[in-house]
């Protein structure tokens, strides 16, 4: 278990396949099962593996009388918060962070889950409330000295351009994103600012520059397996070689198709359909506004109630 949960950092996806190796997390004392679904959960946020995610979180949560559940409660409850937003119960996911910063033990917590509260506010389209979230992390991370959060921020805010359509500015901000996540040597956000970045080189037409970019992030992805960040590197690549004088046949489209279903979220949607779609003549539809959605299992009243004293 000491092992799954060093490999977090450089390889997550090394991480839940040592877990599984263990055999079964119910069959382990109490403490042993909860810390296992935790590293589970930690590794399951940069894989993208949604259905890994709750079903940790449904098994931690059987055990939340326990003293050992409370010890991580603001762990768990980021987790929940983070998947309660991809599956865009975005009220629930706002109650979830609420509750685990109130019980936050330290700064870097209160950051990360800071910036997890401007994701939801961003995916909800209100991008004041996102920015002076951002721009609150900001000053603290730089206090702290936390170039990780610091990267994660500027990445964010990347992203926030870019859906305002302020290009120029997005790429600056993911410029010093992936600089500073290569400073700390984090894969999992090399790998997002490094494709956020080519998309705004394919925007721009800027294919020197793709190219230059485009060897050390696919590598990174594919030992760093996250079928969604695959789905959007096949959209860009497409772009690449049709700016290179090889448009889709109809083939490719369609599973450019198929790939613009597994990608990320709602936002990397959005960012296909308005600057990738069209040049590609791919028939895609925009994402919908999201509606509003209740999570109603009945251990997330206790969320709720948020009192675990």
């Amino acid at each position: 278990m000491n092992e799954a949960e060093d490999y977090l950092l450089v390889n997550p996806a090394q991480s839940i396949v040592l877990l599984e190796n263990m055999g079964k997390p119910e069959e382990l004392p109490e403490h042993l099962f909860i810390r296992w679904h935790i590293i589970a959960m930690r590794a399951s946020v940069p894989t993208n593996q949604m259905s890994r995610l709750i079903d940790s979180l449904k098994a931690v949560f059987s055990a939340r009388q326990s003293p050992h559940f409370r010890s991580q409660i603001t762990t768990i409850l980021s987790a929940l918060g983070i998947w309660l937003r991809r599956e865009q119960y975005y009220s629930d996911a706002q109650t979830s962070l609420d509750c685990s910063y109130k019980y936050a033990q330290n700064d870097r917590q209160r950051l990360t889950l800071t910036n997890s509260l401007a994701l939801v506010a961003r995916e909800q389209g209100n991008h004041s409330k996102a920015r002076a979230l951002y721009a609150r992390s900001r000053i603290l991370a730089e206090q702290l000295q936390q170039t990780p959060v610091l990267a994660m921020i500027e990445n964010n805010l990347g992203a926030l351009a870019l859906d305002e359509g302020k290009v120029d500015e997005a790429e600056r901000l993911f410029r010093q994103a992936l600089n500073d996540y290569q400073e700390v040597d984090k894969r999992s956000g090399k790998i997002s600012a490094g494709i956020n970045l080519l998309l705004v080189f394919l925007i721009k037409e800027q294919t020197m520059n793709y190219q230059r970019l485009i060897g050390p992030t696919s590598r990174l992805t594919s030992i760093f397996p996250n079928q969604s960040k695959q789905a959007l590197l096949s959209w860009l690549q497409a772009r690449f070689e049709q700016l290179q004088g090889s448009s889709p046949d109809d083939k490719l489209k369609l599973s450019l198709t198929v790939a613009y279903e597994e990608l990320e979220s709602d936002t990397v949607r959005a960012w296909v359909h308005k600057y990738l779609a069209p040049k590609l003549e791919v028939e895609v539809t925009r994402p919908l506004l999201p509606v509003k959605k209740s999570f109603d299992e009945e251990w997330f009243k206790a969320v709720k109630v948020c009192d675990w004293e």
